[in-house]
């Protein structure tokens, strides 16, 4: 699979982004080594609204990094990096975290690490009752609309 959108350096820089948003924990890998910024690549094809928040985030990962680049630092300087680009932006430094969570956790090899089998709802949660007493201000408020 080939990028679409992110030039290689782009996809290098998300994929070592991703490895810190993400770390190896136990049996499981690393987000961005695990393909994480190849599945981002693919949302920002599909969803061109996204592209800018996250292009953004990685820009700014760049400028922040300054003359050392990002791959030459060590974990510790990553993450340093990584907090003042989310204190910098942080719209576009959640967008690029919740798309890398996205394409980290809906994959089947990683759910089925975690134990998830299938979606949580609905049958993953017991939920409880609704209590029809909290419409009670709403429904005296009478109707506020006309029929069409």
């Amino acid at each position: 699979m080939t990028a679409r959108i992110l030039t290689p350096e782009e996809l290098a820089l998300l994929t070592l982004v991703q490895d810190e948003l993400v770390p190896a924990h136990g049996d499981l890998s690393a987000a961005g080594t695990l393909g994480a910024a190849l599945t981002v690549d693919a949302y920002l094809a599909e969803r061109p609204l996204l592209r800018r928040p996250v292009l953004t985030a990685l820009r700014a990962v760049e400028a922040a990094a300054g003359e050392t680049p990002f791959a030459e630092l060590d974990s510790e300087g990553r993450v340093g990096i990584l907090r003042q680009v989310e204190n910098d932006d942080p719209e576009a430094f959640s967008e690029l975290v919740k798309q890398t969570y996205n394409a980290y956790y809906t994959r089947p090899d990683v759910q089925a690490s975690l134990g998830i089998d299938g979606p949580p709802q609905p049958l993953g949660f017991e939920l409880p009752a609704f209590d029809e007493s909290r419409l009670a201000r709403v429904r005296a408020m009478g109707k506020l609309w006309r029929d069409a």
